[in-house]
């Protein structure tokens, strides 16, 4: 029994560790069971069996544990963009690279959700250290897409890298939610007369990419 509210409190590295990807665990699960909106500090809590003053030991809101997140999503996309983009390096083959990033996108649901509401909720709730740290990781993150980018497609025009980076995510923002609206909304595009303003999210954002990309040239 010692033992057990010893690894409670969490007091040695690995226990911290193991706390704090458990309330990670938690929100994860919620996110995909209820959706971001339907998420509460609380709810987290409850679902990682921890005490809701413990989960400011490790985040400091519930935006930080979302944050979190979204960064390891980042990361792992971007390892499997490096890896999938290689055979076309120096290639220009706009179709194939466009069509394959937004493959990748469409298959990354969770990071595409937590993308489209990090400007109006995840950004906010959290301290300027903190909200700094994430800014700083977000450009090294961007710029190492910059570079496979101009890896894969030479012909792009320098100053137009980055922009088009930014223009991506700024696409991955705004079509996520067309295409995944609530359910209400959902059924009311079923009527005939909404059928031109349906939007399938991964047609819309290999469209878009393409367009983008052949813009940068």
């Amino acid at each position: 029994m010692k033992s057990e509210c010893r690894f409670i409190r969490a007091r040695q590295p690995e226990q911290k560790e193991q706390r704090r990807t458990q309330i990670l665990q938690a929100a994860a699960t919620l996110l995909e069971d209820q959706g971001f909106e339907n998420v509460s500090l609380n709810g987290i809590a409850r679902q990682a069996k921890v005490a809701k003053s413990n989960i400011y030991r490790y985040f400091e809101s519930r935006e930080d544990i979302y944050l979190q997140l979204l960064k390891d999503d980042w990361r792992n996309w971007l390892d499997d963009i490096e890896l999938s983009l290689s055979p076309l390096e120096n290639s220009d083959d706009i179709d194939q690279v466009t069509a394959l990033i937004a493959s990748k996108i469409a298959a990354a649901p969770r990071m595409c959700q937590l993308i489209s509401v990090l400007a109006s909720v995840l950004e906010h709730n959290l301290s300027e250290e903190l909200l700094y740290n994430f800014k700083l990781e977000s450009v090294a993150m961007g710029m190492r897409l910059v570079g496979m980018l101009q890896s894969a497609l030479p012909g792009i025009k320098q100053e137009n890298l980055l922009p088009a980076v930014q223009s991506m995510i700024a696409l991955i923002a705004g079509l996520w939610p067309l295409g995944n609206p609530n359910e209400r909304v959902s059924k009311i595009m079923e009527k005939p007369e909404l059928s031109a303003f349906r939007l399938e999210f991964d047609i819309a954002i290999a469209q878009s990419l393409r367009l983008l990309a052949r813009g940068a040239y």
